[in-house]
């Protein structure tokens, strides 16, 4: 079977006993044991059914997948969604297929045509559209399609019933997806990448806020920040990897803090707003705040107006002689004792960021971003990404950028790089470098360079307040 008729399959077995019969049927529609067709596979002769749905592939092919709302079928769709607040159905059904003859990809339509069908009593060509939908961004429209009314009298039947069997296998599959995903920031919002499979899941859908993300290697939980569009706060969310949904976020104010803590007396999410922190849970809730309570130890996220910063806090195995700024010029690795530094030019060393630094999953390599120097203009390139061997100390350059980078690890000897080109996946072994088109950042927020400014020529010293002014009987004579 192949295309749509692969889409279900069905064994009939007759009441009295009769043989296995294994039947397809196009446009989502199947054959009964006496050739007849009925909707959602229901046999009238009485005879029970089982149904099996094959797996879709779960995300999309690429970034650019998820924004139909600009292209061909948005148009249609629009006039789609007007017939809906109409209650003509009829004409949504219409008016979804023209959108979807445009773009098939279009996920709201799909999904939009789906509930339509469904409402018209057509459950015989549900499944398509909703499969579609779903298996699309099944963190959006897996859970509603197993809630929402339209689609109840359709649940029933035993097309239904697969239905709710190839969800199960599909949720593993999906969060499975995100737990060794590389979460990304595109177009204000944040996607997990499947290294392994190559396809992408959303995992926000803020229109475009989001400001970052504080991600914890091994974590499940992803709380983001986001801008509130009114009044110029952030809002705080939660993103649970492990149940492949994302929370809306909460509006916090103006300024905040993000701790993740895995101290045993304060373990969990932590937000602190006004002075007062707050317990942030799976469900993005914000518990009561605590009293006379000091900042849990963990990474965090500061944030300031439409600022984001991250800082790392201590990382095992590195010590180092760290600023205020969490800059050092020098590190060494505990374990092998070797002194980790790096370089512009022979004459000046470079500032490495704590905070960007992160083991590589074997704890062979290092990886971190770097200050170049001191003072630098307006716009120059002084920010580069570095590799060290834990063994050996030896160094190697991966990216420099002007507007700051950030590392992330996905394997032992892969690693992605997020600089002024955008996000590329670096096989160290190979040292090639592979674009994730359309990826903007990683989750983190980058290391950018706070340098000085470049120190012009020297002035003229100050004149001496002592000497006598120029025509003040001095022997100088005024002009």
């Amino acid at each position: 079977m192949s295309g749509r008729r692969r889409a279900l399959a069905l064994i009939l077995v007759g009441v009295a006993g009769a043989g296995a019969v294994a039947a397809c049927g196009g446009r989502g529609g199947d054959a009964t044991a006496s050739g007849k067709r009925d909707d959602a596979g229901v046999p009238r002769d009485g005879a029970t059914v089982h149904v099996d749905i094959s797996d879709r592939p779960l995300g999309m092919p690429d970034l650019a997948s998820f924004a139909w709302r600009k292209r061909g079928g948005q148009p249609a769709f629009r006039v789609a969604r007007k017939h809906e607040d109409k209650d003509r159905w009829d004409d949504v059904i219409t008016t979804t297929k023209q959108a979807l003859a445009a773009d098939p990809a279009h996920l709201e339509a799909s999904w939009l045509l789906a509930a339509g069908l469904a409402k018209q009593g057509k459950l015989d060509d549900v499944l398509a559209p909703l499969q579609l939908a779903v298996a699309g961004d099944f963190g959006k429209w897996a859970t509603p399609s197993l809630e929402h009314p339209f689609l109840k009298a359709w649940l029933a039947t035993p097309t239904g019933e697969a239905w709710k069997r190839r969800l199960d296998q599909d949720r593993t599959a999906y969060t499975g997806a995100l737990a060794r995903g590389l979460v990304v920031a595109s177009g204000g919002d944040l996607y997990a990448f499947d290294v392994d499979g190559g396809r992408w899941h959303r995992l926000t859908r803020t229109q475009g806020a989001v400001l970052g993300a504080l991600r914890v290697p091994g974590a499940a939980l992803v709380p983001y920040v986001a801008r509130v569009r009114r009044g110029g706060g952030v809002a705080v969310g939660v993103i649970d990897l492990a149940k492949g949904k994302a929370l809306r976020p909460i509006d916090v104010g103006g300024a905040a803090t993000i701790v993740a803590s895995t101290a045993k007396a304060s373990a969990g999410l932590w937000v602190q707003t006004k002075g007062q922190w707050r317990s942030l849970d799976e469900d993005g809730r914000l518990g009561p705040a605590v009293a006379k309570m000091s900042r849990p130890p963990g990474p965090r996220l500061e944030v300031a107006g439409r600022t984001v910063r991250l800082v790392a806090g201590a990382l095992p195995d590195v010590a180092a002689d760290w600023d205020e700024a969490g800059l050092a010029s020098a590190i060494r690795i505990g374990k092998s004792n070797r002194v980790i530094t790096v370089s512009r030019t022979p004459a000046v060393a470079a500032l490495i960021d704590g905070n960007t630094a992160a083991w590589s999953p074997d704890r062979g390599h290092l990886a971190f971003a770097a200050q170049l120097d001191e003072h630098c203009e307006a716009g120059a390139i002084n920010a580069a990404a570095f590799v060290a061997d834990a063994a050996t100390g030896t160094v190697r350059e991966l990216e420099r950028a002007a507007g700051g980078l950030t590392v992330e690890w996905v394997a032992d000897r892969r690693i992605a790089v997020a600089g002024d080109r955008g996000v590329h996946l670096i096989d160290l072994a190979t040292g090639t470098a592979t674009a994730l088109e359309g990826a903007e950042n990683l989750a983190v927020p980058r290391h950018r360079p706070r340098c000085k400014p470049v120190e012009g020529p020297d002035e003229l010293p100050p004149e001496d307040p002592d000497a006598a002014e120029p025509g003040a009987g001095s022997g100088n004579l005024a002009p």
